[in-house]
């Protein structure tokens, strides 16, 4: 209902004004029914939080925005400026079996050449890895709801010593407010850096980094037990020392800490060390790709080196839009059965047993606002005290793109998860998990600017439960498009006079 009303307000302003804060700004109004009683889980992975999880729904979004001043197909004279700034507000509602009104993207930022400092809520990634089509990079899939923060960047790729090596890279700090969670007022440490070996139209990129995230600070208000993890207060601690430790994951020092971070690193540390080769032509572009992640300090002890995400991703550059074929395809496997159990590869018994995504103080683990920040098949439980009972998987996935007849779109998914629980608690027998997905989207030439989506989408096994679903859906963009993006560039060359 308040975004019907929103949209009910600002259409006169959007349709007949220039802008409401600059004139390059873009709006989107969409909305889309589910017939369902549990959403499956690809309908709502990666959706940054905003599919509910039980139905029915419909489900309604209004989003404006602005980017950085670029040369378009419409507006060829704008010039790109060294000084520049952008924004982006969108709100959600879920309303039927579920009523929700959510925000999953508010943010300010501003930029001089290739530095960004950006403040708000924004649907990122965190990692190398297939941003469309695959299970989502490691440590931030885009999962969960956007997590508000303040953030320092590189913004594209820079040049480092020799036009054959450049670097991005980004410094940002966060809070994990959730009411639900178990330590509440918690802040987020975010750093990555990664260099990238080639020039960009190298036939050859090679690409190398990490990324680092901790969940530090905050209190907890429900029963102190056991003590040794907290103040006898509830809190955590989140001093100057404790920053330290946060920042450069060396061991707590104290004066006061409790036993547990006296010991150990203070905040739950994880993140992922990222592999990846790039070949590119004019007819396609391969993307190779590996994700190690870890959990302080298997990183030093190289203690987990059987567990990762690897993929491919084919993309035809030369793909024929008027016809049908196929444009990308993704294949990925990822592994979490070892966590540091059987020790290094080369070394004899156990150095390091983790628990990816739990945590004994954090026992919201790597989540936000109930959903899984990192790769989505690590899934919240609804039973246990801790985050998740399934962290011991082994997930194979396929996802297509295609184009059929020359006006439909096609993505398809599809993977098998097979979870034999947590390192404390092995199911006698693994449960398996097959989950699908299949949606058709088609510009709409009487409606210029707007896009039909049909979606199907089922789950089988005993991991989750059992359901199939149909959505169907309109989205309208009008305002200043980024022609850049590949669907509204497609639209207009073939729709427009």
């Amino acid at each position: 209902m308040v975004i019907r009303t929103c949209l009910l307000a600002l259409a006169p302003t959007v349709l007949f004004a220039q802008g409401i804060l600059r004139d390059s700004e873009t709006y989107e109004a969409s909305t889309q029914f589910f017939a369902t009683v549990h959403t499956p889980f690809w309908m709502q992975a990666r959706q940054y939080g905003v599919i509910a999880e039980r139905g029915p729904f419909l489900h309604t979004t209004l989003a404006l925005s602005s980017d950085y001043q670029i040369p378009s197909k419409t507006r060829p004279y704008l010039k790109a400026k060294a000084l520049d700034w952008g924004y982006a507000f969108e709100v959600s509602e879920n309303a039927g079996a579920t009523n929700q009104l959510l925000l999953p993207q508010s943010f300010v930022k501003v930029k001089y050449r290739v530095l960004e400092l950006s403040a708000g809520k924004r649907r990122e990634l965190t990692g190398i890895a297939d941003s469309t089509l695959g299970m989502g990079p490691y440590s931030g899939s885009g999962n969960a709801m956007s997590i508000p923060k303040i953030q320092l960047a590189l913004r594209t790729w820079t040049r480092l010593f020799t036009p054959h090596l450049a670097i991005r890279a980004s410094l940002a700090h966060g809070w994990l407010e959730d009411p639900r969670a178990f330590v509440r007022h918690a802040y987020l440490h975010q750093k990555t850096i990664y260099l990238r070996i080639g020039k960009p139209k190298a036939p050859v990129l090679g690409f190398v980094g990490m990324n680092h995230q901790v969940q530090w600070a905050g209190r907890t208000f429900g029963p102190v037990e056991p003590k040794e993890y907290f103040q006898p207060d509830g809190s955590l601690p989140h001093d100057a020392a404790a920053l330290v430790s946060v920042v450069t994951g060396k061991r707590g020092f104290g004066k006061n800490y409790n036993l547990y971070d006296n010991r150990e690193r203070v905040g739950n540390h994880l993140g992922s060390v990222d592999l990846a080769l790039q070949m590119q032509s004019d007819d396609r572009t391969i993307l190779m790709y590996r994700q190690q992640p870890y959990e302080m300090p298997s990183l030093l002890q190289l203690a987990n080196l059987r567990d990762g995400l690897m993929g491919i991703s084919v993309h035809n550059n030369a793909a024929d839009y008027s016809s049908t074929g196929i444009r990308t395809i993704v294949f990925e496997y990822l592994s979490t059965q070892d966590q540091g159990r059987k020790g290094p590869l080369w070394g004899t018994g156990p150095v390091w047993q983790e628990q990816y995504f739990n945590h004994l103080q954090y026992r919201q683990g790597w989540s936000y606002r109930g959903r899984t920040i990192g790769v989505p098949f690590i899934t919240p439980s609804k039973t246990s005290t801790h985050f998740t009972n399934d962290n011991l998987l082994t997930v194979f996935h396929l996802g297509i793109e295609a184009f059929l007849f020359g006006r439909w779109e096609l993505n398809g998914r599809l993977s098998h998860v097979t979870s034999r629980g947590t390192p404390d608690q092995i199911y006698e027998l693994p449960k398996q998990q097959v989950s699908f997905l299949i949606e058709a989207k088609r510009s709409l030439w009487f409606l210029k600017g707007s896009e039909f989506r049909g979606t199907l989408a089922g789950d089988a096994g005993n991991l989750y439960p059992k359901s199939v679903a149909v959505s169907v859906g309109l989205t309208k963009r009008w305002g200043f498009v980024n022609e850049n993006v590949s669907e509204i560039t497609r639209y207009r060359l073939k729709y427009s006079p």
